[in-house]
């Protein structure tokens, strides 16, 4: 029920949810994701505000607060519903219990009439007269004695007041007019109540990746620039942002959506007006002007491949020439209208509206209004892409081709008249696709050798320089009045689906295809470890899988307005490396499939000394364990560093307290210190186990550890050394230790004490606050072990002990 008890224990949650409509508890629950945020808990102000409102007098809302359960953490859900039920549908003898649980630690039990002066003292300031007829009997009621004085007094204190005449001003429902916010806001927009509804998602989405946790500008330009330029950004930023409070709000990128996106054409290119206002003084003077065409002619490069008479022209020649065809005012600049007339016959300024269009649905979360346009949008994003090619540091996610085609049939992706046919985006992104290899040396990924070419494209993509202004200004298909409905309903888009034409037989269109299913392409993976990476899964090798065949490939702003507009089983993204060699860019559908081990405490034996288990030193005789902790996929250009960085991060671990060891049995392995080495070059494939090493709370390693402790058991005659020469290995911590060790074992009387054994026959075993003995019978070892001449090095493992 929460961090508190409520004091309605008399009604649970089961019962009381079933006094409310699927309907009303919904919107409930809606409502309470919205007041708490991330939390699970409302806090107290939010339940003041969004639950009791202002007619709530403030000391009978703070009783009714922590007489729900509420806490400093807040309020748990189902206490909220409980005690709303309670309040506007619970039965008057409930509503009396509560009453009566306020005054009495147990319902069942007694009131005092000192405890119930107090809360009343504490609600209204005054104890009512009426209450001595409650304790007319004695200083303490029971429930029926309370209940039968709260009957002849409802309005004894402005609680009961409140509760039992009428005074509750909370409802679980709204029987009046007055319109919901999505209903308000879709009035003043061109936008559908669901399109805002969903559009609300993804706002937060968003906003949940800013560092400030705003839609700030620092939170804006990473999401939209790419395509958008870095010059262009910054002014979009503000034609979102109306108020010019530095951060765009809910209803602000309603607003803006619905006019770069749903208006009519001369409203959305006012709001393109706004991105190249930078000093927001209503007009474009002669240097945004200038910057307006640089940026422009940017945009037309990077999204269009046919020619326009601007191209060969300076910037400063299109300026003059826009200001003397169009500048009415005469005085050096551009006003609003006067730039309205001028997009109209722009190619320019269209071909930028487009791009806008498709950044406000695919990155910023409007959902298309019909099939054709989403089909439209994808395509322009991903030709662009295309031209583009594979950029080392970009994630491409994988789409089964099954899936893929039903989203095609279904958005007239290739149908001709919509648009002009355009091959995949594989077949756009390399010349050929060799199909995936299963055999050990394949590389698994395949690389761009070339992109399409305005010689390589058909000449019918082409065009004039008119034919290209004519194609930048053909509007997009107009959204439906109903769109919401047409978007459930698909058929409804097209009647002429339903009736046959020319003689033929009447076909159905395409359905709506269900959430992406990408688990064809993936092998159910026998190794039951947690992964730390998002690879999604490991590509099937056994079917031989074909790029353009069994899978196609997007880039990771089309898979996200792909997942929010569909969802997905699986996300298979994949990286883009530069191949060790050649240097060119490739797609590495098959990353290095690495298992990852961590140490496990050795079992300490009732055998063991208790002097040598201490301070997480392991014991001689146990050695250390590793065991399957976690799985994970790097690529094979990945270095030892960006692993090692990256489990240190995802482990919570400080980077200088873990190290990787290569494990390939028991008694092999290798330290991985040289942090620049690649897995490919160090010829690390697939399933390859690695060792997590963490180091000690006494900055002891376990690995070196263990080592040491398992060489005491070597045979040691084979290293013999100079008696006394012996060094002392750090245990972590141990140079001071290490240092007297040798000071004291280089005085001759007391070392020569020790090697002849004296000290066992006056070890002093008896003394109930000393170490009985154990000390001195470590250390004697120890000055043996050092000048028997045995070995080179010795570990002081008991002594440290």
């Amino acid at each position: 029920m929460g961090a508190k008890e409520s004091r309605i224990g008399f009604l649970s949650y089961e019962e009381a949810a079933k006094r409310v409509t699927d309907v009303e508890l919904k919107r409930l629950k809606d409502a309470f994701k919205r007041a708490s945020g991330v939390s699970v808990y409302m806090s107290q102000q939010s339940f003041y505000r969004d639950v009791l409102g202002d007619a709530v007098p403030p000391k009978v809302a703070e009783v009714i607060y922590s007489s729900f359960g509420g806490t400093s953490k807040g309020l748990h859900f189902n206490n909220l519903i409980v005690g709303l039920v309670l309040l506007t549908r619970g039965k008057d003898e409930e509503k009396q219990k509560y009453l009566f649980s306020l005054f009495a630690s147990d319902p069942s039990g007694y009131a005092s009439r000192e405890d119930m002066e107090a809360v009343l003292q504490a609600l209204d300031g005054e104890v009512p007269l009426a209450l001595r007829q409650c304790f007319s009997e004695g200083d303490k009621v029971n429930f029926e004695r309370f209940r039968w004085w709260l009957q002849q007094n409802t309005e004894a204190f402005t609680f009961s007041r409140w509760l039992l005449s009428g005074g509750v001003c909370v409802t679980l429902t709204d029987d009046s007019d007055t319109p919901t916010f999505y209903q308000t806001l879709a009035g003043v927009t061109h936008l559908e109540e669901c399109d805002i509804i969903d559009l609300e998602k993804r706002y937060w989405l968003l906003k949940a990746q800013s560092r400030t946790g705003r839609f700030d500008l620092e939170t804006f330009v990473p999401l939209v620039s790419p395509p958008i330029h870095n010059s262009l950004s910054e002014g979009l930023f503000h034609a979102f942002d109306e108020n010019r409070d530095n951060h765009i709000d809910f209803k602000e990128i309603s607003c803006g959506l619905s006019a770069c996106c749903r208006g009519p054409e001369a409203e959305r290119q006012k709001f393109c007006f706004k991105v190249f206002d930078v000093d927001r003084d209503g007009v474009l003077s002669r240097d945004e002007l200038h910057e307006m065409v640089v940026a422009l002619l940017e945009v037309w490069r990077d999204n269009r491949t046919d020619s326009l008479p601007e191209l060969q022209s300076s910037v400063s020649d299109i300026v003059e020439s826009i200001l003397k065809m169009h500048d009415t005012t005469k005085m050096g600049h551009l006003t609003l209208e006067d730039y309205q007339i001028w997009s109209v016959k722009s190619a320019l300024a269209n071909e930028f509206l487009n791009l806008l269009f498709q950044v406000c649905h695919i990155v910023l979360g409007l959902r298309p209004a019909t099939p054709e346009e989403e089909g439209q949008i994808i395509r322009g994003w991903l030709e662009r892409e295309s031209r583009h090619g594979l950029q080392q540091g970009q994630n491409w996610f994988l789409i089964s081709m099954q899936w893929w085609q039903q989203w095609k049939d279904y958005v007239k992706y290739e149908q001709k008249g919509i648009v002009v046919e355009q091959p995949s985006v594989l077949s756009s992104l390399r010349s050929s696709a060799p199909p995936v290899c299963a055999e050990a040396d394949c590389r698994g990924a395949w690389s761009p050798q070339s992109s399409l070419s305005p010689d390589e494209r058909s000449p019918d993509t082409l065009s004039s320089a008119s034919e290209a202004t004519e194609t930048a200004l053909a509007p997009l298909p107009s959204p439906s009045s109903d769109s919401c409905f047409s978007r459930a309903h698909p058929s409804s888009e097209n009647p002429q689906c339903f009736s046959g034409q020319n003689g033929h037989l009447p076909q159905l269109c395409p359905q709506r295809p269900a959430a992406i299913d990408n688990q064809p392409l993936v092998n159910m993976d026998p190794i039951k470890a947690p992964t730390l990476t998002m690879e999604g899964g490991r590509l099937k090798r056994s079917l031989q899988l074909v790029p353009g065949r069994d899978f196609e490939i997007v880039p990771e702003p089309v898979w996200r307005a792909l997942y929010h507009w569909y969802g997905a089983n699986l996300s298979l993204p994949r990286p883009v490396i530069l191949e060790s060699r050649t240097k060119a860019a490739e797609l590495e559908l098959f990353p290095r499939f690495l298992l990852f081990l961590r140490q496990q405490p050795a079992t300490r034996t009732p055998q063991s000394n208790i002097w040598v288990n201490m301070g997480n030193v392991p014991s001689p005789n146990a050695p250390l364990k590793r065991a399957l902790a976690y799985s994970g996929c790097f690529s094979r250009m990945g270095t030892i560093k960006d692993i090692h960085l990256y489990l240190s991060q995802r482990l919570r671990i400080k980077e200088e307290d873990m190290r990787l060891w290569l494990y390939n049995s028991e008694n092999y392995l290798t330290l991985l210190d040289d942090e620049d080495h690649t897995l490919e070059s160090l010829k690390i494939y697939d399933e390859q186990q690695l060792v997590i090493e963490v180091r000690n709370k006494d900055m002891s390693w376990p690995e070196e550890m263990s080592f040491i402790a398992n060489s005491s058991k070597m045979d040691r005659t084979k290293v013999p050394t100079e008696k006394g020469a012996t060094g002392l290995s750090n245990l972590g911590n141990t140079c001071f230790m290490n240092s007297s060790i040798q000071c004291v074992s280089n005085t001759k009387p007391l070392t020569d004490y020790f090697i002849s054994g004296t000290h066992l026959y006056e070890l002093n075993r008896m003394n109930p606050i000393g170490m009985r003995g154990h000390m001195a019978k470590c250390y004697g070892d120890l000055v043996m072990e050092l000048w028997s001449g045995t070995q080179k090095n010795v570990a002081p493992l008991k002594l440290r002990g």
